[in-house]
């Protein structure tokens, strides 16, 4: 197995750092070979939006969503994709005991579609001690059903149900999966078999909350095919993002 190349890794769920600012932001992009980052504009919408306006080459926006607020989260979505790069919407079921297949997801779902959104949400059972049923990945067959135009990335590991996520990609054009919120040790061997056959344009990478200096470097554990690393690393992100 080849090693991962070392610059042009698109990362949609990269944490900013607590501290150090927008100097910082950047340095870290430079350290780990990061071209391109997905950043929240909920935790630190201050240094959020000053990034974006001053390096709009490099971070793009993210959001994450909740259904319970109705009309005033879709205006929300709306007019933060007339104000920002937003590229990408976040769930989180279990935290907000709304199951992804909830009806009341469904005009978020739609609101994606209409403004060429992406939407990545948490899937298997959480750490948190939320039910787990929320985030069944058999729910998710349902939306991408409903919504073949969706893009959707699933996240976390959907453990223990890693076999069925293979299935529903398989089934799904619309369906992926991103490594965010696991070390690569951690990524379930089911996943990354499927990304080195046949998925290989559908598993993609994130690193989400994870500390950066010890998962970049853990990267080279990943039994990956040499010509699956810039699909992983960028080109499947770029793709479901429409990024340039």
């Amino acid at each position: 197995m080849a090693a991962p190349p070392r610059h042009g890794v698109i990362d949609p769920l990269h944490a900013l750092p607590r501290e150090g600012g927008a100097a910082r932001a950047l340095a870290e992009l430079d350290r780990f070979g990061i071209a391109q980052a997905g950043i929240s504009v909920d935790e630190q919408p201050g240094l959020a939006r000053e990034l974006l306006a001053a390096h709009p080459e490099r971070f793009f926006a993210r959001s994450e969503v909740d259904p319970r607020r109705g009309m005033d989260e879709l205006r929300r979505v709306a007019r933060l994709a007339r104000e920002l790069p937003l590229r990408l919407v976040t769930a989180s079921p279990a935290r907000l005991f709304v199951p992804i297949d909830d009806k009341r997801f469904h005009p978020l779902f739609a609101k994606c579609v209409e403004l060429d959104l992406a939407l990545c949400t948490r899937l298997g059972v959480p750490a948190e001690p939320v039910p787990f049923a929320p985030q069944h990945v058999a729910r998710i067959d349902e939306v991408a059903c409903a919504f073949p135009e969706l893009r959707i990335a699933m996240r976390d590991g959907c453990e223990p149900w890693q076999a069925l996520a293979v299935v529903l990609m398989r089934k799904h054009p619309n369906l992926s999966y991103w490594s965010g919120g696991l070390l690569p040790s951690e990524l379930p061997a089911e996943l990354v078999e499927f990304a080195n056959g046949d998925g290989a344009h559908q598993v993609g990478f994130a690193s989400g909350a994870t500390p950066g200096e010890p998962f970049y470097k853990a990267l080279h554990e990943l039994a990956l095919e040499r010509a699956v690393w810039p699909r992983f690393l960028r080109e499947n992100v770029a793709r479901i993002l429409k990024l340039s």
